[in-house]
C-alpha cells in the first residue's frame, strides 16, 4: 500500500484554514482588549451600615464598535477569614451595556451598603455578552475600610447618668409630699 502524498491544493487549503483560525482567535480577544475600565474614587472610608458609591467608566478604544458588553461588580475581603456575600452589599451588580461605538464610553454608578467591617475591595469586570471566550477586562479595585459604628457617645453620658436618678428622686419626693399633705388635710377620725 502506498502512502498518499498531499497535493498542493490540499496543503494550500490546510494553510488557509490555519491562518483563518489564528486571525479569528486574535480578533475574538481584540474586542475586550480595546475596552478599558476606569474606576473612581480609588479609596473609601466608611462605617458599618454606611452607604457610598463609586463610578466605573467603560470605554471602547477600538476603531470599530464593540459587541454587546456586560459589566459585573464583585466585592471581596482583603483579609482571610471574613465572609463577604456581594449580594448583601449591592443588589444591582450586573449591567448589560449593549455595544459601545468606536471611541464611545459609558459610566456606571455602583451603590454600596457596608455590611461587614474590615479591609475590603470592589472591582468591575467587563466581558462580551456573546461569551466568545475573550478574556475579560477588569478595572482597578476600589479599596474601602469599614470601621465599627459608634453607638454610644461616651462624652455626653455624664449628664444623662446623673440627671435620670436625680429626676427620679425629685419625682419620688414630690409623690411623698403630696401623700403626706393629703393625709394631714383629712379630718380626725376619717378613714383613709
Amino acid at each position: 500500500m502506498l502512502a498518499r502524498v498531499p497535493t498542493r491544493r490540499a496543503l494550500t487549503t490546510g494553510l488557509v484554514a490555519v491562518v483563518a483560525a489564528v486571525v479569528l482567535a486574535g480578533t475574538a480577544g481584540a474586542q475586550t482588549r480595546e475596552v478599558r475600565v476606569a474606576t473612581a474614587p480609588s479609596r473609601v472610608t466608611t462605617e458599618l451600615g454606611g452607604r457610598f458609591s463609586f463610578r466605573t467608566t467603560i470605554a471602547n478604544g477600538g476603531a470599530t464598535a464593540s459587541g454587546s458588553l456586560i459589566a459585573h461588580l464583585n466585592i471581596l475581603s482583603l483579609r482571610d477569614g471574613t465572609y463577604v456575600d456581594p449580594e448583601d452589599w449591592s443588589s444591582d451588580r450586573t449591567v448589560y451595556l449593549g455595544a459601545l461605538p468606536a471611541g464611545g464610553a459609558r459610566t456606571i454608578t455602583w451603590n454600596i451598603h457596608a455590611v461587614n467591617t474590615g479591609s475590603l475591595a470592589a472591582y468591575v469586570t467587563v466581558l462580551p455578552q456573546d461569551g466568545d471566550g475573550s478574556p475579560p477586562t477588569t478595572g482597578a479595585a476600589v479599596r474601602f475600610e469599614v470601621s465599627e459604628r459608634d453607638t454610644l457617645d461616651a462624652g455626653g453620658i455624664l449628664p444623662l447618668a446623673l440627671g435620670v436618678p436625680a429626676a427620679l428622686a425629685l419625682l419620688a419626693g414630690a409623690v411623698y409630699l403630696a401623700r403626706r399633705r393629703r393625709g394631714a388635710a383629712s379630718p380626725p377620725g376619717a378613714s383613709r
